[in-house]
């Protein structure tokens, strides 16, 4: 169901998109509270630029990906979107624009396997496209897989040792796997590069922290707010779902049903093909569609205790335990001796609040199994919130010595033993945790608030960053953070952790219980707060216990901070270079920010407008991006960068002649330039003057003998002027400076086609396909070449190739259609027109050729209403003047053997 939206005015739209050149640019949050705006006013495609503005500038900003999974998900903008992006890509495999685009929507809505796969498919065509790398690695770092993360940013830098970008997310990454000096270096390679990189000095004050150069965090902290205040502000950001999970799933519906097919395996064994059909469901986390399947088991027969057992564990896996518990009930019932079922149905009883039942629903577990574990930890926090603390912990115990190496109930303990005021004791706990699972970020928060208790702040500080270094998403981390900091009186410190936990999550979760059930497919988070009735304090035992100090200081010893490195040697700083970074990795959001940023900071304004005139041309921004190429050349008059960009972008725009202009500035400005000679080459040939185009290409052609690129011009202008000799020779001065010219050989072979050289033609279109074996134009054109030369066999084959790569191309199934005529295959010709018509039914050779198959079969009047319907569609196409002949002859027999009906 599709939200209400209200209709913006036209005046309503003016006014919300007048705010986007208001807020601050390189604010995430003001993108998003923007994309919130637009989304209740109606307007989709604004909603969700600006979303995939907050999510380019902060990638973990929880609340801007729910809002954009709304936004795009509940408008139905995506399922639109990415059906024409995958259109594109199956016409155009190569496409790097298109795939891009959908690898980025992928990464920004969390789809990370499905980004991986867009940029991997991206570096098939180009092997070194930095962009495509360093997007790979931040899909990496998302998923977790911080090794392969680390390794593509170690590629794009051996490819471009220069990138800050990709030193700080190399930097990122060493950070997250703990190895602080390694960061150091890549951040203070990203300093080097830019001086004025905040996100940099940024993460620097953090690595410095953890590292214990505590002053030298402050000023780095201090250097980061200086250049992008926004890191020092908290706010409010807004939520289409209001941070209510339910409203999101009503918002969003069942994502993953977009993405992947539902057809799954199932049993083999008929009588249990439902419950088989809702476990695959389960395990791919669809809860509803494996819900509606069990309940179809049901209704079909099949084994009722296994089915209902399943469908208890789905609604506890989606917090429904009101109805687990009626399923439970009768479940127990069933198999009164089952100690799972007992204990699953006291955790239903738990969640529900009432504690005393669920104690007895427990008991009733052990006293079937005892030595049922995971009973045993969930009969402790039951007792715990009856404030039983002391049968509590013999419960917890009972567990341990169950199993041993349980590491909830020992984060249980922990919880207990600290609420309960025995600080060492839970200390020691938690170390047993880490011991076992050294990156478990809750025992490392644990850790942090007991230290809190003890007053030594430094310390939790350095557990609670240790807590998110292993999941940087830990709301309750960054709000411990924050405090921690706070009482350090590093209070911009503390605002910024406050900041970055409100933008996760916006209330506080204090650190809680966790419920045990035993299930093969899900590990659901079955926590409860730690209300341990009234919250006594022990006392016995207390004095039993020796604490050795010197094992706290051992948690902390990978955290002391090792010798300075060096810094790398001082490169000449260039305020807008990380914008040019940005933006030749094709973060264009992220590029405007910091372009506007670098020139808030002093960068210069000719320098930074050009760098947004180019941002917006990637963008297909044409008229806001020749305006800023206008502002830098008001700045600057000769500004090559604004004069390039300004052509470019007029020519794109139809407007050679205006374009003309600034070219010959241009190339005035830079009499070498062999790019600025070939824009104006294009200027003069566009506004239809050839010959001072080709004046211009000799030019160059003395300036750069060895650029392939000059000779191809030359080639199109003469062939544009009639002179097909000199084209062909200048096509074939470009072969001899690159044999791989592929495009080169495709032109000359037509036009050696023309001029009646097949033999020629056809070497040059064999050539181009040992070179590019996937070029379709090559391959169509060679096929009409095998046709025209009697050879229809081998054009047949060289199209079902074709086709057997790219099953859609329109233009290869009329051209195989085409040859089955000639080879008298007629119902297979009639296949592959059919073929054409069922994706494009107004797709006019197709319907031509569908006519011309009906008079075949002397169905006159059904095969001029196609030929008509071609005039209709192409009045001045070729296949309309074939579609005209083709009515009258056939006008013309209908008058004289009428018509007999024929059949498909």
């Amino acid at each position: 169901m599709r939200a209400a939206h209200s209709l913006a005015s036209d005046r309503d739209r003016e006014t919300l998109r007048s705010f986007a050149g208001r807020i601050d640019p390189a604010d995430a949050g003001a993108h998003n509270n923007l994309g919130v705006l637009y989304y209740n006013k109606g307007l989709a495609e604004d909603a969700v630029a600006a979303f995939t503005r907050a999510l380019e500038l902060d990638p973990r900003m929880e609340v801007a990906r729910r809002n954009l999974e709304v936004a795009y998900f509940q408008t139905g903008y995506y399922d639109r979107r990415v059906a024409q992006l995958r259109e594109r890509l199956r016409v155009r495999p190569d496409d790097h624009d298109a795939r891009w685009e959908l690898g980025r929507a992928c990464s920004l809505l969390g789809h990370t396997q499905d980004a991986i796969d867009e940029f991997t498919a991206l570096l098939r065509y180009r092997a070194n496209d930095v962009g495509a790398i360093v997007q790979l690695g931040l899909a990496e770092k998302t998923s977790g897989n911080l090794t392969g993360a680390q390794c593509w940013f170690e590629k794009a830098l051996a490819i471009e040792p220069g990138s800050a970008l990709a030193h700080f997310h190399l930097g990122e990454v060493l950070y997250n796997q703990g190895r602080h000096a390694e960061a150091l270096e890549a951040l203070r390679h990203t300093i080097g590069i830019n001086s004025e990189n905040p996100d940099a000095h940024f993460l620097l004050g953090f690595v410095l922290g953890d590292m214990g150069q505590h002053d030298a965090a402050r000023a780095a902290n201090a250097r980061a707010v200086q250049l992008k205040p926004a890191l020092s502000r908290a706010q409010a950001n807004l939520s289409i779902d209001q941070n209510n999970p339910q409203r999101y799933e009503e918002l969003v519906g069942n994502r993953q049903e977009r993405r992947t097919p539902r057809v799954v395996e199932v049993a083999a064994e008929r009588q249990l093909a439902h419950f088989n059909l809702g476990l695959a469901f389960r395990q791919k986390g669809y809860f509803a569609e494996a819900l509606r399947e069990y309940r179809l088991a049901r209704q079909r027969g099949e084994d009722e205790g296994l089915v209902l057992q399943a469908m208890a564990e789905v609604h506890l896996v989606r917090l429904d335990p009101a109805s687990a518990l009626e399923l439970y009930e009768r479940l127990v019932a069933l198999r009164p001796d089952s100690p799972k079922l007992w204990n699953e149905r006291g955790v239903a009883l738990h969640q529900t609040g009432r504690h005393a039942e669920a104690a007895a629903s427990y008991r009733q577990a052990l006293e079937a199994d005892d030595q049922y574990a995971l009973a045993w930890s969930n009969l402790g926090v039951a007792l715990c919130h009856a404030g039983e603390q002391d049968r509590a912990l013999e419960a917890f115990r009972g567990a341990l010595d169950a199993r041993p190496g349980f590491a909830k109930v020992r984060m249980n303990l922990a919880l207990l033993l600290q609420k309960s005021g025995r600080l060492p004791l839970s200390l020691e706990a938690y170390r047993h945790v880490l011991a076992a699972e050294p990156a478990n970020a809750l025992a490392w928060n644990g850790i942090g608030l007991v230290l809190s208790e003890l007053r030594r702040h430094a310390d939790a500080r350095n557990a609670f960053a240790r807590a998110i270094q292993e999941r940087p998403g830990f709301a309750q981390a960054h709000y411990n953070l924050s405090f921690a900091l706070s009482s350090l009186g590093d209070f911009d410190g503390a605002l910024r952790e406050t900041k970055r936990a409100l933008e996760l999550e916006p209330y506080y979760v204090p650190q809680r219980f966790s419920l045990a059930i035993d299930l093969e497919y899900e590990d659901p988070d079955l926590s409860v707060a730690p209300d341990l009735g009234g919250e006594q304090r022990m006392q016995a035992g207390v004095e039993a216990f020796t604490f050795d100090p010197h094992l706290l200081d051992a948690l902390f010893s990978e955290l002391a901070a090792p010798a300075d490195p060096a810094p790398p040697a001082a490169v000449p700083d260039a305020p807008l270079v990380l914008a040019e970074d940005l933006l030749g990795k094709g973060l264009y959001d992220r590029a405007t920010a910091e372009a506007r940023r670098a020139m808030a900071q002093g960068a210069d304004r000719a320098d930074g407008h050009a760098l947004l005139g180019d941002v917006l041309c990637r963008q297909g921004a044409m008229g806001d991006a020749i305006e800023h190429y206008r502002t830098a050349r008001a700045a600057n008059a000769r500004h090559a960068r604004a004069l390039r960009g300004e052509t470019q972008a007029l020519l794109d725009l139809g407007r050679a002649a205006e374009a003309r202009t600034l070219a010959e500035s241009l190339a005035a400005l830079a009499p070498g330039d062999v790019d600025a000679l070939l824009l104006v080459s294009r200027c003069r040939f566009e506004a239809g003057d050839a010959a001072a185009a080709l004046e211009v290409l000799e030019q160059a052609s003395h300036i750069a003998p060895g650029r392939a690129e000059v000779p191809r011009r030359i080639g199109s202008v003469a062939r544009a002027l009639g002179d097909a000799t000199a084209a062909i020779a200048a096509w074939e001065r470009a072969l001899v400076l690159d044999g791989d010219f592929a495009a080169v050989r495709l032109d000359l072979a037509r036009l050696l086609m023309q001029r009646g050289q097949w033999n020629h033609a056809e070497a040059q279109l064999r050539a181009a396909l040992d070179t590019v074996p996937t070029y379709a134009a090559a391959s169509l054109e060679l096929a009409a070449l095998l046709r025209h030369t009697g050879r229809p066999p081998e054009a047949m084959h060289l199209l079902a190739e074709l086709l057997h790569r790219d099953p859609y191309n329109f233009a290869a199934l009329i051209t195989l259609g085409e040859t089955m005529l000639e080879l008298g295959r007629k119902a297979d010709a009639t296949r592959a027109f059919r073929r054409v018509l069922t994706f494009d039914p107004d797709h006019v050779a197709a319907i031509l050729y569908d006519g011309v198959m009906l008079a075949d079969r002397r169905r006159y009047r059904d095969a001029i209403a196609r030929w008509a319907r071609v005039i209709e569609l192409d009045p001045a196409g070729p296949y309309a003047d074939r579609a005209r002949r083709e009515a009258r002859t056939a006008a013309d027999l209908l008058k004289v053997f009428g018509e007999k009906p024929g059949s498909d």
